[in-house]
């Protein structure tokens, strides 16, 4: 498998929504925290042609054109697969995890506390980490469906150097986990942030934790934006 692990030294800016899937019948929360992309109506994930390997980690959040009738189809099947699947049966308050839809709700993303996944300081998957990752193993079994974007973050404890290395570490066990489960990984895409994009200030032991987290973009791929062109998805 290719090995993505980067480490971005960019300051972005928290520009977009997202909409984040509640418990039953409460009432969908909006936040104002994510990486700057594409502000463009109607887009999708980078068309296939070039080496994937090489796009960076806002270039494949950033879209290309779709006619409007083929983006309402998406934005639609990605809300009810957030809700209805990932929200109601994987990621949700039980474990602490979340689920929202982002750019114009053609994108589901899913965080991920980094104690759900590693001990302290620790670059080796938990055993229960595996309940936490399996569910993303869907996404990854149709080629181009989906580019599953993972992204690793930690707080602003050590040095930059520790930082940097540790979610880079993180981020490679994490594939090397999906590859050993013997997953498809051509459209798995890990990248890993250090502490350049924290939530929240790190200003106290609870923020901190909030700032190490998994992210995973499921990021619409070549194969249903072509099936949204005829009108149909299916998954």
């Amino acid at each position: 498998m290719k090995s993505l692990l980067k480490i971005f030294n960019l300051t972005l800016v928290l520009s977009f929504i997202f909409v984040c899937y509640p418990a039953v019948g409460k009432t969908i929360k909006l936040s104002s925290n994510s990486p700057e992309v594409s502000k463009s109506v109607n887009q999708v994930a980078p068309e296939s042609g070039e080496d994937l390997d090489e796009i960076e980690f806002v270039e494949m959040l950033n879209s290309v054109p779709l006619d409007a009738k083929s983006a309402e189809l998406i934005r639609k099947f990605q809300e009810k697969e957030g809700r209805n699947r990932l929200h109601a049966r994987d990621y949700n308050e039980k474990n602490g995890c979340t689920v929202e839809t982002f750019r114009n709700k053609e994108v589901l993303l899913i965080t991920i506390p980094a104690e759900k996944l590693f001990g302290p300081n620790s670059t080796e998957l938990r055993p229960t980490a595996s309940s936490l990752l399996n569910p993303i193993k869907r996404y990854l079994k149709e080629p181009d469906m989906y580019r599953v974007l993972m992204v690793m973050h930690t707080d602003n404890t050590g040095s930059e150097k520790y930082r940097d290395t540790l979610t880079e570490k993180r981020s490679h066990s994490i594939a090397e986990w999906f590859e050993n489960q013997g997953t498809d990984t051509e459209y798995l895409f890990p990248y890993a942030y250090g502490d350049d994009m924290p939530l929240v200030k790190n200003n106290s032991m609870s923020n901190r934790a909030k700032n190490r987290r998994l992210e995973i973009y499921l990021v619409p791929g070549k194969k249903m934006l072509e099936q949204a062109k005829k009108g149909r998805i299916v998954f």
